[in-house]
């Protein structure tokens, strides 16, 4: 191995091995973190809606007084 290449280009070597090391890290963290003692818990909402009015009053835009001829 060129220890002068790799001293030149570190930066280089370095995303490289980053980049197989996150190809490694990453599934196993993914497959590990679905390994759970039973199914994933969902909280059961009902979600319900009424056909009332707002409450709340639009404002109109203020008219601005108009000038005096």
């Amino acid at each position: 191995m060129n220890w002068a290449l790799l001293r030149r280009e570190w930066g280089a070597v370095t995303f490289v091995l980053t980049v197989i090391a996150g190809m490694i890290v990453v599934p196993l963290a993914l497959y590990f973190a679905n390994q759970g003692p039973g199914p994933v818990a969902t909280p059961n909402i009902s979600v319900t809606s009424s056909a009332r009015a707002s409450s709340v009053e639009t404002a109109s835009p203020a008219r601005s007084p108009s000038p005096s001829p």
